[in-house]
Parts: structure tokens; sequence; C-alpha cells
């Protein structure tokens, strides 16, 4: 069962005190590598969560944030897998793209494509990048 129709999305915006737990989530099925793929991504106020599957579960988990320090002009970025894949070196860089272009400081990403490539992998930055909450 889809989550949403594809290209069609479905949010929940959580109004209300600033807190830190407030949320808004926005759900998409889309179509990545010529399979229909289901996106959810949840804002935070510092943090997004994103999941993107095509078989429905989380898969390989990653921690992206940006560090504090930056050297020189430029900001830079650690990467870390939590679990699963930790050896897709395409999972890492669209983690580190993802929090360059949608994550305020860090980003929680459970990827789990079939044929990850980097066509795919472009897809699904651009894709993420199109539905990500506003």
């Amino acid at each position: 069962r889809r989550m949403a129709r594809r290209g069609k999305t479905m949010a929940a915006e959580a109004k209300g005190s600033g807190h830190p737990l407030e949320k808004s989530i926005r759900k998409v099925c889309v179509t990545i590598g010529e399979k229909d793929t289901d996106i959810v991504i949840t804002s935070y106020q510092n943090n997004i969560f994103i999941i993107a599957t095509q078989n429905g579960k989380c898969g390989t988990m990653v921690f992206a944030e940006k560090d504090a320090k930056a050297i020189g002009t430029q900001p830079t970025y650690s990467v870390k897998v939590l679990m699963g894949k930790r050896d897709d070196e395409l999972i890492s860089l669209v983690a580190r793209n993802l929090v360059t272009k949608v994550a305020p400081k860090s980003l929680l990403l459970g990827i789990n494509l079939k044929n990850l490539n980097m066509k795919t992998a472009k897809e699904l930055i651009k894709k993420i990048d199109a539905y990500k909450p506003s």
C-alpha cells in the first residue's frame, strides 16, 4: 500500500509554541529509477529526519551534520553510518548533499533503494529538495 499517490503529498503541520519537538511532516510517493519510492520528511526545529524507501523498510541509517567549526570559509560536514551498509560511498554522498541543501543543522537519513547508483542518487536528492518542508 502506498503512503501517498504518486506525485501527491500529504502534509501535517504542528503549530504552536516553538517547542524543539514541534514538527512538520511531508509524505510523498515518487518514481526513482523506475520504481515507486516513498519519501517521508519530518522537519523539527533544527533537524530533519528523512526516510526514502522502495520496500517499506528504513534500510541504512545515516547521521549527517554541519560541523561547528569551519575550515577556512567553507563549512564542513560530518557523515556517520549508524547502521546498515557502511561501505556504500553513495549513501554518504546523498546524506552530505542533503544536509547542505535541506537541513538547517543535522539530518538523520534512512535510505533503502533497490538500485542505488549515481543517477538514482541525483534523482533522490532532487526529489527531496523539491518536497522539503518550507
